[in-house]
């Protein structure tokens, strides 16, 4: 663990330099994650997904291309997973009139990520950006916690298992003022991991050096 922080920090300190190197805008953004995850498993435990709360922090870089458009990359840590739900009625290999019959179970699953999106804007105003670009993820830590009836039987592995995730980014920003400015972003995971892709609504705040 203590490698993978340091390995982050060379990296912020790295995003800055290039930024002081070719005189374009960095600084630090941050904010809360509304995810959840989409099953695509049509066989076994079929949980019902919905939206938790979480954070992301980080750096940014923002390279201006022309007039117009902007390189925007980043690199974030993320705190990221989703609600669940299974209604083990669904299955139809229980005895509801058992009394060891369990008829549900609830929990969270909860993944540590980091995030490095590359985002070109083109600037619609002059204090409105639209976004579009491709984001690479790597899952640092996954942790399943239930709430009620907790199971043997995992429908997603509570391991190191399948840690890279893919995705393209949708993103609005609109600046406040010469620092502050607002970012609201969606991102789905195309790359499926353990039958699931993730869905990711940001809303937070850049702050420019």
């Amino acid at each position: 663990m203590t490698k993978k922080i340091s390995l982050i920090g060379i990296l912020l300190i790295s995003m800055i330099s290039v930024g002081q190197n070719e005189a374009t805008d960095y600084g630090f953004k941050g904010g809360l994650n509304y995810s959840s995850l989409i099953d695509n498993n049509s066989n076994g435990l079929q949980p019902e997904f919905s939206g938790k709360i979480g954070f992301y922090i980080g750096a940014f870089l923002s390279l201006d291309l022309n007039e117009k458009f902007t390189l925007k990359p980043e690199l974030l840590f993320s705190q990221q997973g989703s609600n669940f739900n299974i209604d083990f009625s669904d299955l139809n290999i229980f005895d509801p009139d058992d009394p060891r019959f369990i008829a549900s179970t609830d929990g969270s699953i909860n993944e540590s990520m980091f995030l490095l999106p590359v985002l070109l804007q083109f600037g619609v105003a002059e204090k409105l950006g639209l976004g579009f670009g491709p984001q690479f993820g790597y899952v640092l830590s996954r942790k399943i916690d239930y709430d009620t009836n907790p199971i043997n039987t995992q429908f997603i592995q509570n391991d190191d298992s399948e840690k890279i995730e893919f995705g393209i980014s949708l993103d609005a920003e609109y600046l406040l003022n010469d620092n502050f400015g607002l970012n609201l972003r969606y991102n789905y995971g195309i790359l499926e991991r353990q039958n699931f892709n993730s869905s990711v609504l940001q809303l937070g705040v850049n702050y420019k050096l």
